[in-house]
């Protein structure tokens, strides 16, 4: 007789940073009646995974829900999965972070259920083929992919339902295939149309076996998900029919599945991770043409199946989004500085605890969850990622210096400020500060988003602009004296300078006394109507002879304390030149809702005087004071000469839970000067940047 094995489970997990009432309302719809559904269906062995951080949670809020788990462990009817105890994407850490998450969560299981695993879930199934090697030095035999990447290695159709072996450094691992069309036929279909799909699968084959693991959160978290899967009880009909049909239908664990059956097909699966993942990584242009297309995932099997990959793979979010490329440096500098203690065991574990929480991989792409969109999934990052390096500075010996290193890793040296109470580090392009690190907060102020382009973006979204530039701090900019807050907030302005993008030379640094010198010899268009010995007939008719005027921008950076401070010199050589001086300083705080970021504004002749959060522009202003409630911190911005300012709140607008939602990313604070600059002197102001606790 015809007969399929079928493994049926669950992939539960939530991002580090969610907030209590969003875990709580999951656990309560989907994660809890899910369990209690099949606690009565004890001869239905089910696989699941959690995240090591919903785990944490479950035991500290619901331990009675991990009982129950260990009571159905103990029965045989759960086999439990390991992975990445934090959710890293695991070839984006290093090796040795991979085996110690893998390590964590198998200990948690073992210790919480009373048995180990023996396979692991890969988050976001995002594969290498670096990984058996490490899976099985952590002592994993199994794991899933989707049949995407069984497609994408040349695999037959007949493979889809068969597992196979996989190799790397002689180290092999099995990998079930997740099978796509099935799964997705569960709650949209009816249990017994789900039913026959599966006996329609069946053959003589003692190899077959469809493996049916979803979202956890699939089962119940959405309104009309609950509605089908317990007021309707699809779940337990579904659960029913599979009791009912087991002369054909053999429900089973995958480690029970392979002590009766030895895969002996191998393959080796690209860079790859599933479709949907694969379109999300490819570049907006291709996106665009496939956007909407509900075929799309049927031209990607298509493509895979003539030995084509479609679309790009994780590491490409690295290079859409600088952003994201950023967090990812600061993950792999903050390895290297865990990884250099020596002789206090505790110190390094607390240290190497907060890097694995750092290294969740929510926050470091983008796709339907929102990713590096959310502002307070990166916040979470870059918090743990400062806490870590925090732990790593013994009392009495760290000394406050500038180390000159390729951070980013784009081939040239970065400048970083390491102090007691701040770090700050300084690009060469642009020169620009993009990361701001306040120590007692363990708070990077300069985790700002840029606005871009996204294949989902319709007319009214492209009307409020995107950015040609990362918002960092101290960008430098030369306008037309008439341009306005709203202009430039629309990015519907023409950059008369040659600085923001310039690549600017480092003179200078003096690490022990903590400062930098950078210049940048670029131009700056003279505007018609501004050129020296123009005569008036061609001023009239717009002719802009000669209207690139030589300019040298001299930067000095200096650090002390909570404090940055930037010392501006301009020079020109040639004919005089009137223009206008922007300096441009980006602040972003976890959330600006509810009086939580609050923005004074002080001028020479007037006491500070309140501004909304919203666009503004101020005609006379030495300082800004901008206070973050959340972390009770404010930073002063205060330049020595009185300008104008512009505040600009900036929103993103990106996809999230199917839905295009705005979402506050950082406030830009915008100081102008009007200036003349002759060939015989230097226009100077200085700036300055600092934090304080309140």
């Amino acid at each position: 007789m015809k007969r399929v094995k079928l493994v049926f489970g669950t992939s539960n997990s939530q991002p580090v940073g969610t907030n209590e009432e969003e875990l709580e309302r999951v656990y309560q719809r989907a994660y809890k009646p899910f369990i209690r559904t099949l606690y009565n269906f004890a001869e239905v062995p089910i696989t699941l995974h959690y995240s090591g951080t919903l785990f944490q949670w479950l035991e500290n809020n619901h331990a009675e829900f991990l009982d129950v788990l260990a009571e159905m462990g103990g029965r045989r009817q759960i086999e439990f999965l390991g992975g990445g105890f934090y959710e890293p994407v695991l070839p984006m850490i290093p090796h040795t972070d991979r085996i110690g998450q893998i390590e964590q969560m198998t200990t948690f299981v073992r210790k919480r259920f009373g048995r180990r695993p023996r396979g692991t879930w890969i988050t976001q199934l995002v594969w290498e083929p670096s990984l058996p090697s490490a899976l099985k030095n952590s002592g994993m035999e199994y794991t899933f992919l989707a049949d995407y990447h069984f497609i994408s290695a040349g695999l037959a159709q007949d493979a889809l339902y068969r597992p196979c072996i996989t190799e790397d450094q002689g180290k092999t691992v099995v990998v079930f295939p997740i099978c796509k069309r099935t799964r997705w036929k569960l709650m949209i279909e009816s249990p017994e149309e789900v039913i026959e799909h599966l006996r329609a699968l069946a053959d003589d084959d003692p190899q077959s076996v469809v493996v049916m693991l979803e979202e956890g959160e699939r089962f119940g978290a959405g309104e009309e998900s609950y509605r089908i899967c317990y007021r309707e009880q699809w779940l337990e009909r579904f659960l029913t029919l599979v009791g009912e049909n087991g002369d054909w239908l053999e429900p089973i664990h995958p480690g029970r599945y392979l002590k009766q059956v030895t895969p002996r097909r191998r393959a080796y699966f690209p860079a790859t991770s599933y479709e949907d993942m694969m379109r999300w990584a490819r570049p907006v242009a291709r996106r665009k043409a496939g956007h909407g297309s509900s075929r799309a995932g049927e031209h990607a099997y298509a493509h895979a199946r003539n030995g084509f990959v479609s679309g790009g793979f994780f590491r490409q979010f690295l290079t859409r989004y600088p952003e994201s490329n950023l967090m990812y440096a600061k993950m792999q500098y903050t390895h290297i500085l865990v990884n250099q203690i020596r002789g206090d065991k505790y110190r390094k574990q607390a240290a190497r605890e907060e890097l694995w929480k750092g290294q969740s991989h929510h926050a470091y792409w983008h796709g339907r969850p929102g990713g590096i969109y959310v502002n307070q999934l990166r916040k979470q990052v870059y918090s743990a990622l400062i806490e870590a390096e925090k732990v790593t500075r013994e009392k009495g010996i760290f000394i406050p210096s500038i180390v000159a290193v390729d951070f980013d890793m784009d081939g040239v040296l970065e400048y970083l400020y390491q102090g007691q109470e701040m770090n700050a580090y300084v690009h060469t392009h642009g020169g620009t500060l993009f990361e701001l690190d306040y120590l007692p907060v363990a708070f990077n102020y300069l985790d700002t988003l840029s606005r871009r382009v996204e294949a989902y973006h319709d007319n009214e979204v492209v009307g409020y602009g995107y950015d040609r530039y990362l918002r960092k701090a101290f960008v430098d900019h030369f306008f037309s004296p008439g341009l306005t807050v709203d202009q430039f907030a629309r990015m519907q302005h023409r950059e008369l300078g040659s600085f923001v993008d310039a690549v600017y030379t480092v003179e200078k640094h003096d690490r022990e006394h903590h400062w930098i010198q950078l210049q940048s010899s670029g131009t700056v268009e003279r505007e018609p109507g501004r050129i020296a010995g123009a005569d008036d007939a061609a001023v009239e008719l717009g002719v802009e002879s000669a209207t690139e005027q030589p300019v040298r921008l001299e930067k000095h950076y200096s650090f002390n304390a909570a404090e940055v401070t930037v010392q501006y010199r301009i020079t020109t050589t040639g004919e005089p030149l009137k223009t206008t001086f922007a300096c441009e300083i980006n602040i972003s705080v976890a959330d600006a809702a509810d009086g939580t970021l609050l923005i004074a504004c002080t001028s020479d002749a007037e006491d500070a005087h309140d501004i909304p959060l919203e666009l503004a522009s101020v005609d006379r202003c030495s300082e800004v004071r901008l206070y973050d409630e959340l972390n009770r911190t404010v930073i002063t911005l205060a330049a020595s000469q009185e300008a104008r300012l512009w505040s600009i709140p900036v929103e993103t607008y990106a996809m999230s839970d199917d839905r295009v939602k705005a979402q506050f990313q950082q406030l830009s604070c915008v100081y102008h000067w009007d200036i003349t600059l002759s060939p015989d002197e230097a226009w100077e102001a200085t700036v300055r940047l600092r934090c304080d606790r309140f």
